[in-house]
């Protein structure tokens, strides 16, 4: 098949052809589908009613082909808005939570609640969201996407649009990591035929896929009964088949494409069709399979006593698997016993294989075999673990490209190797969030590895390609639970999954009482501490020794910095980075931030780390003095070990520079900073670590790590007591409060916000500083979200995940949001009371020009909805007063576009109409706002924040 697919890897999004604008699409899915033998079996779309979501601003359209049903809008939010309201009515034939459920009633009855559960998080650290983009141009066909199956998607494409080959152009948007293959075709059936181009992105409701164990009932010794005895459900599609609108639009004839894993021992997964998300990635899938059904091998054979190796043996029935998995068991010294155990250190080795058929179209398939056996060190004390040497054995029917030069072999064990590290999350940023009193680490120790190679018959090389990866996650738990006992069931792992096993764990009334007489010791020794008014000073040091730093560990510092927001504190108004200056306004006064370069005389260049690691976690400076709490040492204090090292080690490798602070100068009592040690007395009794709760995932864990140390959230969106403390309770914790003159808006249960936070609007706000559902990030929070773009996106979905956790919003509550705010938004166009308001003109002549809700393209960047905006349902009206008054002249990411402040050009009774009119037309439902004059006369007189 002839075809034109170009690889745009390094570019943005190609310029649209003349005179074609951009649409949004939404997809509806049916309430539960099937795909098997080439045949659709889920639920049929029988009538839809569009009316509701076509009076829906910005709705262009509805589309209907088969079962695919989607809307197309101006913007995503639009269409997300009228894909909620389209009343469509399906048929059902068989009833969604049976679909998955086998005949046999005796195993449908063990299928109630799994034995065991695997998660496999698909959106790695670099994956953003799969989206795509299709154009349908003087009878071209341009598509837009990044996918692993290009051949399989333009036979696709092909069928759907009729066009010849030669008319369809595939450009392959490598950036964007996550697999667009259903976002393509979703996009191209809504773009064919149209004017417009249409852009697709994906949901985030299958980023975790989990397969489920059913153990029936066997006999007590026999592998073979288990094995038979066991029942898997997947809560996504196969990944081998056509794309999901190719299925519902009914294309028959298309071939599946993608691996299919074939095991020996396990039956294949059945996937289950409540309110299952199909995955778009099936190498995700194939990874997720291997890993969690060689842990489960690996488990009964622990269970009934048996060698893995040998009991795999038995079980592979292809020659060449067994041929690799004895190949690498020789390489690995696998029959040689592991070293005695030293102290708390163990030993631990595990094994895993795979053998997959990916299916080409167009060509015979493919087999690949991969088999990895691992050596680790897990230190039972600490709760830390390291590889210390891979196995890995590879082979395939696919010969390796003979016009290309093969990978040599260092950088192929170079490359596995750094995905052994990446699935035990150790990459740049992920710190240890248990205590850990290692000194900062010079390299990062990088495992042996040895791979096991197979010449093919006529000397050419096999293809080592991304085949080889699959068993490395269930080898790697394997052998954590060979050296720990501790089963991990979520992958990519991390460290922390290992700590919070163990302290789930440590039980018995003997450690318990140690824990207790210990942590009271630590109360007690922290109060004495705290107490003392007055701290010896720390003898400064002549020279900080930077060469003992690494780059992994500075570059990890720099990413503490940033999630710490150190710059933004510590950087006066046009001022160098880092070098203080900057006054923060108080209730007590104004406070001026120091100088962190390590500059020896106005800096910090002649602290050692024992004085910057007291003043991170105790508030006390170098030469003994109590820093005042206006400096987050509450919270910095949570901080890990391994991360504190890492920012000492950032910050001392910074361009020192010599500058002078203003003196910091509080009126009478506050200016005696030793009554900051009665303050740390009642307010800060533990300035240790952040400990993880195990009773709690490890992606929650992560969050509250992140939240409550170096992003110390609740110094800004706590409320505080007259003495400026954090007020105290689980119901005041994130329950709201003003920062720089600007509301923190409380992110627990006192929320305001007219629609619930949902963890994926978290996130995306987080992330980009814009939530279509609640508004763009402005004031203090939009240097936050500047530095959170810098962190891995696994951090930053982490702390979404723990925020949203504090608020939590059930799914059938979330499923209705969309129709929530489509109502909010007819409601704020239909309130014809307001019209007779003063504010009426003045918002027509300043807003309507951004955020009329009556449609229309958007002008400048993002438009936040004002009926959805979350200042206008608070309480307080300041957040609205400052953004009116000053505007928005940086925002968080430069696509949002800014805003123009009104300061100059209305007066404070126009400020106020047009206050009351906002208010009254997009929160009608809230009262109105009391003490405007004096709120908008006093924010009048302040700089406002850039």
């Amino acid at each position: 098949m002839s075809h034109s697919v170009q690889d745009l890897s390094r570019a943005l999004w190609p310029e649209l052809p003349a005179g074609t604008s951009l649409l949004h699409g939404a997809v509806v899915r049916p309430p539960y589908w099937s795909y098997e033998n080439g045949q659709y079996l889920g639920a049929e779309l029988q009538t839809v009613n569009q009316q509701a979501a076509l009076q829906v601003p910005g709705v262009v359209a509805c589309v209907r082909m088969g079962n695919f049903l989607g809307v197309l809008a101006v913007q995503a939010e639009q269409a997300q808005q009228g894909a909620a309201l389209l009343d469509a009515r399906w048929a059902t034939p068989v009833a969604a939570n049976q679909a998955a459920l086998p005949a046999n009633e005796d195993v449908a009855a063990t299928l109630s609640t799994p034995d065991q559960s695997y998660e496999w998080q698909s959106a790695a650290e670099h994956q953003e969201t799969a989206w795509a983009r299709a154009c349908y141009h003087d009878k071209q066909l341009y598509v837009w996407a990044h996918t692993q199956r290009p051949a399989a998607l333009l036979i696709e494409l092909q069928a759907l649009s009729g066009l010849p080959s030669e008319q369809i152009h595939l450009q392959d948007i490598a950036g964007n990591q996550a697999d667009a293959y259903d976002c393509a075709m979703d996009a191209a059936v809504m773009a064919f035929g149209r004017p417009q181009a249409v852009q697709v992105r994906a949901s985030h409701s299958a980023d975790t896929i989990r397969l489920s164990v059913f153990k029936g009932t066997a006999e007590q010794n026999d592998l073979n009964a288990h094995l038979r005895a066991t029942r898997w459900q997947l809560n996504t599609l196969s990944g081998a088949r056509p794309s999901l609108a190719a299925i519902l639009c009914g294309q028959p004839g298309l071939p599946s494409s993608g691996p299919a894993v074939k095991n020996d021992y396990f039956s294949a997964p059945t996937p289950n069709y409540d309110g299952a998300a199909a995955s778009s990635d099936p190498d995700s899938l194939a990874q997720a399979t291997i890993f969690a059904q060689e842990s489960q091998f690996d488990q009964d054979c622990h269970s009934l006593g048996l060698d893995p190796l040998a009991a795999r043996l038995e079980q592979v029935s292809s020659p060449q698997g067994r041929d690799l998995l004895q190949r690498v068991a020789e390489q690995s010294d696998w029959s040689e016993p592991l070293p005695a155990h030293q102290g708390p250190l163990r030993k631990g080795r595990g094994l895993a294989y795979s053998h997959i058929v990916e299916h080409v179209p167009g060509q015979a398939a493919r087999e690949q075999w991969s088999a990895w056996a691992v050596d680790v060190s897990v230190d039972t004390r600490q709760g830390t673990l390291s590889i210390d040497k891979l196995t890995i054995g590879h082979d395939s029917t696919e010969l390796g490209n003979a016009e290309q030069a093969p990978e040599s072999a260092p950088a192929l064990a170079d490359r596995l190797g750094r995905w052994a590290q990446q699935l035990l999350n150790n990459g740049v940023g992920k710190g240890d969030e248990g205590s850990s009193d290692r000194p900062v680490r010079g390299t990062a120790d990088k495992p042996a590895v040895q791979l096991v190679k197979r010449e093919s018959a006529v000397g050419q090389p096999l293809a080592w390609n991304q085949g080889v990866e699959l068993p490395a996650a269930a080898a790697i738990a394997n052998a954590i639970f060979n050296a720990s006992g501790i089963r991990l069931t979520s992958a990519p792992f991390s460290e922390q999954s290992l700590a919070l096993g163990y302290q789930a764990d440590k039980t018995g009334s003997s450690k318990k009482r140690k824990a207790w007489w210990g942590a009271l010791a630590a109360v007690a020794t922290g109060t004495v501490l705290s107490a003392l008014p007055w701290r010896p000073a720390i003898a400064p040091v002549g020279q900080v020794d930077t060469s003992i730093f690494s780059e992994l560990a500075i570059e990890r510092g720099r990413l503490v910095a940033i999630a710490g927001d150190c710059m933004v504190c510590h950087t006066a108004e046009g001022g160098t980075p880092n070098a203080g200056g900057l006054g923060l306004d108080t209730p007590f006064g104004t406070i001026y931030t120091t100088n962190i370069t390590p500059d020896k005389e106005t800096g910090i260049g002649s602290w050692s780390y024992k004085a910057f690691e007291r003043a991170m976690r105790e508030g006390i400076h170098q030469d003994g003095r109590h820093l005042y709490p206006a400096f987050p040492y509450t919270a910095f204090a949570k901080i890990s070990d391994e991360d504190m090292q890492s920012l000492y080690a950032y910050l001392m490798t910074q361009e020192p520079v010599k500058s002078e602070v203003p003196e910091t100068k509080l009126p009478f009592p506050m200016n005696m900073r030793p009554l900051v040690a009665g303050w740390n007395l009642l307010f800060h009794r533990d300035p240790n670590a952040y400990v993880p709760d195990p009773t709690q995932t490890v992606q929650w864990n992560r969050g509250a790590y992140l939240v409550n140390s170096s992003g110390h959230c609740a110094a800004c969106h706590s409320p505080r007591n007259m003495l400026g403390a954090e007020k105290g309770g689980e119901a005041n914790f994130l329950a709201g409060g003003f920062a720089d003159n600007w509301e923190a808006p409380a992110l627990n249960s006192l929320s305001k916000a007219p629609i619930p936070w949902t963890e994926q609007e978290l996130y995306q706000y987080l992330r980009t500083g814009y939530s279509p559902r609640h508004g763009v990030a402005a004031g203090p929070m939009g240097p936050v979200v500047a530095g959170l773009a810098e962190l891995p996106e696994s951090d930053v979905r982490a702390m979404a995940h723990y925020l949203s956790s504090l608020n939590p919003v059930e799914s059938e509550q979330e499923q209705t949001h969309a129709a929530q705010a489509a109502l909010l938004e007819q409601n704020s166009r239909s309130n014809k009371e307001v019209m007779l308001m003063p504010g009426e003109n003045l918002f027509n002549g300043a807003c309507a020009v951004c955020h009329d809700p009556r449609g229309g393209p958007v002008l400048f960047g993002a438009r936040p909805s004002l009926a959805l905006n979350s200042n206008l349902h608070s309480e307080h009206p300041d957040n609205t007063i400052q953004v009116l008054m000053h505007g928005i002249t940086r925002p968080a990411q430069p696509a949002l576009g800014s805003m123009p402040g009104f300061k100059n050009s209305m007066n404070d009774e126009q400020m106020e109409d047009l206050l009351n009119y906002m208010r009254a037309r997009f929160a009608p439902d809230k009262p109105a706002w009391t003490g405007l004059k004096d709120k908008i006369a006093t924010i009048r007189e302040q700089k406002g924040h850039l």
